[in-house]
């Protein structure tokens, strides 16, 4: 089964697949702004400037090691999607947001490193929240990808040409039930274990 260690090796978590459920290219903020704030805490910097690959993989996680080492964070007191990273050295390990990510949760490839993954597994499909950069920025992507995001004023689905189809498939990934036989616990129950009222907020963020 693949696993996710951060930077330093100390904390491992291992899912119960060699492969994501899905993976995305990600435009939004908050992708960037969770790493930058682990860089200002002292974890990995030089976040890069092009779009964050968001690998959804079943919400059941096994954790090998580290468990005195995980942390928490909400980069605002109102976000759906919270995150989770090392204590040791501020790797970005896992996040999951109570609305978009269904049965699975989130890594991000660029933050912590895979081991045991069936090659050519993490593969973008789309690009989301696309929206959220410039033309001339998405441009220079590498990947030429159909873009989906939110629209703001109705709350609703949209995307370029093709996009329902995609989505539709998304959803269908992300909410299958987990492995038959799955080892591990779900991401909310290592947040109650870690104690929901530690997790940081935005305040921290201004340190």
């Amino acid at each position: 089964m693949a696993s996710i260690k951060c930077n330093c090796g100390k904390v491992e978590l291992k899912f119960p697949t060699n492969a994501p459920r899905v993976s995305t290219e990600c435009c939004c903020n908050n992708c960037k702004e969770r790493l930058e704030y682990l860089a200002r805490l002292g974890g990995p910097p030089g976040v890069p400037d092009a779009p964050f690959v968001a690998s959804k993989w079943p919400n059941c996680i096994e954790i090998i090691s580290g468990e005195n080492l995980l942390f928490a964070y909400k980069l605002n007191p109102t976000t759906q999607f919270c995150n989770m990273a090392s204590s040791c050295c501020y790797t970005f390990l896992l996040g999951r947001h109570a609305e978009y990510d269904a049965n699975c949760v989130t890594a991000q490839g660029e933050a912590a490193a895979y081991s045991d993954l069936t090659e050519g597994a993490i593969k973008p499909y789309a690009r989301f929240f696309s929206n959220q950069w410039s033309p001339e920025r998405i441009q220079k992507c590498e990947r030429k990808l159909i873009g989906i995001w939110v629209d703001e004023s109705t709350g609703e689905i949209v995307g370029e040409e093709g996009y329902k189809d995609l989505f539709e498939a998304h959803i269908e990934s992300i909410s299958r039930p987990l492995p038959s036989g799955a080892v591990g616990v779900k991401f909310d129950d290592i947040l109650e274990k870690l104690g929901r009222d530690r997790i940081r907020r935005k305040e921290v963020m201004t340190k």
